[in-house]
């Protein structure tokens, strides 16, 4: 019962962070980037320094997103961080 709770309540928190940003996300160099709920939702369940290659809808291109986590020291708590760079290619 408590699993299941609990997994209902992130995904209530997933569809608010999509609904208020409809798959927007800025940036450590301040750019804007547009995902799909798909791609939103790897991006929203990564942990702290993993990345994903996933496919910006804004850009039409691949880029590799990068989750980074830090505390601030004013007592404003944990603030996250994307760190987007273009996919590498791959070689056949």
């Amino acid at each position: 019962m408590r699993i299941i709770f609990l997994t209902t309540f992130i995904g209530l928190l997933f569809n608010i962070s999509f609904f208020f940003s409809n798959g927007n996300i800025i940036d450590s160099k301040l750019k804007h980037h547009k995902f799909s709920k798909e791609n939103y939702e790897k991006i929203f369940y990564l942990k702290n320094k993993e990345s994903v290659n996933i496919y910006c809808t804004k850009h039409s291109e691949h880029e590799c997103v990068q989750k980074l986590k830090y505390q601030q020291h004013n007592g404003g708590g944990t603030k996250n961080k994307f760190k987007i760079t273009k996919a590498e290619k791959t070689k056949k």
